[in-house]
């Protein structure tokens, strides 16, 4: 007779949460999706920020160990969010580039017109690519960043150069952007590998890598245009 009390008390209690209204359950559930989504994604990115600012400090080859004591997890954590070292630097390269090209590609002001005030484009244009290019560097010179790098298909790679130079089209008078000795020596010279270059082969700092950069720059362009 008790076992058939239970029994009713359990049936009872569950009958009334099959006639419990249906928004309360899955809103409870969603707050409690959503709070893990955002947690996920806070360390996610604190894992990707920890990894960038150790190897701009100068630890050009970060183990899981560093990033995840530094971050304050475990590896263990730390993989879950990432399946090996290799995908995780990967990522981090991946990010940095998409916040430069963001900078580079923003669009031109509306009081400078391409062709008529083409210089002043192209000042802008070096303006950027030296910022974004020092940003980039300490990336560049990462010994693990440039290993795991090197698995991304050239398809990629090969589209940003793409992207760079179609922009210096788009702001080049036709009889520069037309003659291909000129705008190769020019495109050349406003590529990240000069930038690094100048900073890591030659040692100069910034500013006068820039100034030099300029210079480069003077001496290609012809004076008549």
């Amino acid at each position: 007779m008790a076992l058939i009390k239970i029994v009713g008390v359990i049936c009872a209690v569950a009958r009334s949460f099959l006639v419990m209204p249906s928004s309360r359950l899955p809103a409870a559930l969603d707050a409690r999706v959503d709070g893990r989504r955002n947690r996920t994604q806070a360390t996610r990115h604190q894992i990707l920020t920890t990894a960038r600012s150790l190897i701009i400090a100068g630890q050009g080859e970060p183990t899981a160990k560093d990033i995840a004591e530094q971050v304050g997890i475990t590896t263990r954590t730390l993989f879950r969010h990432f399946p090996d070292m290799g995908t995780l630097l990967r990522t981090v390269m991946i990010d940095a580039q998409t916040q430069a090209q963001a900078v580079m590609d923003e669009p031109f002001p509306s009081t400078v017109a391409p062709g008529q005030h083409w210089r002043a484009l192209l000042n802008l244009v070096i303006q950027r690519r030296t910022r974004t290019y020092e940003f980039l560097l300490p990336l560049h010179i990462s010994p693990s960043i440039q290993r795991h790098w090197r698995a991304i298909p050239d398809a990629s790679i090969d589209r940003g150069v793409l992207r760079r130079r179609k922009r210096l089209t788009a702001i080049l008078p036709t009889p520069l952007s037309s003659d291909p000795l000129l705008f190769e020596a020019l495109d050349a010279t406003l590529s990240i590998e000069f930038w690094i270059s100048l900073r890591i082969d030659q040692a100069l700092p910034a500013p006068k890598a820039a100034e030099v950069l300029r210079y480069a720059v003077d001496r290609i362009l012809p004076d008549t245009l």
